[in-house]
């Protein structure tokens, strides 16, 4: 990974089913992100999940029509292309969740991170894999787990209740992940800060790697967003954290952590898959039982 690489948490206030005002707050956000310093200005910007969007709560036909028509192609769609031309305009990456159309079928959608570069050009993506309770009646789920390569760092992207399982962690440690990033849309009654913060730790020192999590802020009706985004490095220290409100935080990876904590804690190395491996099989004969 690039040593001192510098990222931008922007968290961010999401309007539901709102995407132009949502593209606003994106777009102030990443200029407030950006427009810094030479020596302040971040390599990596990141957003949280369902950015042009907002969450789901409940299932019904009309919220339903209206949630299934602000989705969008990627890399087609609105807010993919304005993210596209402020990565091309400052030279930097972004990570941003986004609700996804399908291509071809109209109303199937996914909730998806898109990966963009300093050329403004589509990386890659990640579809959320676990997709839990009342998401279950809007989003098909992903099929594969991805690590990018770039010239920044490898890169692992979840999404929210993914960071809930940690094999996912670790098939991406495997894969040569040394920067998690895990976005959420997370309300305080189901996530609250102290969850956030230990889920997302744990990650990092089961792994030693950099964990990053993003939330949004602000309320959904009653439903509230404290935040709570951080940086975690490998050994499990908070670099920098945000509690609440829309605002930028930033913190700066280094290179020398992951190496050194995997020298001293080699978690990869010592991990037993020829024992562990039982636990899979139960699960698959669990789930057989079940069908």
């Amino acid at each position: 990974m690039k040593d001192a690489l510098k990222i931008a948490m922007c968290q961010i206030n999401i309007v539901s089913l709102d995407v132009q005002t949502n593209r606003k707050n994106i777009e102030e956000s990443f200029r407030n992100a950006c427009e810094v310093a030479p020596e302040e200005k971040p390599d990596l910007v990141i957003f949280p999940e369902l950015s042009n969007s907002g969450y789901v709560f409940q299932r019904s036909r009309d919220f339903g029509n209206d949630y299934m028509r602000v989705a969008e192609l990627i890399p087609e769609g609105g807010t993919s292309r304005l993210v596209s031309k402020l990565c091309r305009n400052y030279g930097v990456y972004c990570i941003i969740g986004l609700c996804e159309a399908h291509h071809e079928i109209p109303g199937l959608i996914y909730n998806t991170a898109a990966f963009f570069g300093p050329d403004g050009e589509l990386i890659g993506q990640q579809s959320k894999i676990h997709i839990p309770g009342e998401e279950k009646h809007y989003f098909r789920e992903g099929d594969a787990i991805h690590v990018f390569k770039t010239e920044i760092g490898n890169i692992g992207i979840q999404i929210c209740y993914d960071t809930w399982y940690p094999e996912v962690s670790r098939l991406q440690a495997y894969k040569g992940c040394e920067i998690m990033v895990n976005i959420w849309n997370a309300p305080d009654y189901v996530t609250p800060p102290k969850v956030l913060y230990t889920l997302v730790g744990c990650r990092a020192i089961e792994n030693r790697f950099y964990s990053i999590g993003v939330n949004r802020c602000g309320y959904h009706g009653e439903a509230y967003f404290a935040g709570n985004s951080m940086a975690v490095d490998p050994s499990g220290k908070v670099l920098n954290e945000l509690l609440e409100g829309p605002a930028v935080v930033r913190a700066a990876l280094e290179s020398t952590p992951l190496y050194a904590e995997r020298a001293f804690m080699p978690t990869l190395r010592d991990a037993r898959y020829d024992v562990l491996s039982e636990t899979f099989r139960y699960a698959k004969a669990l789930m057989e039982l079940k069908a």
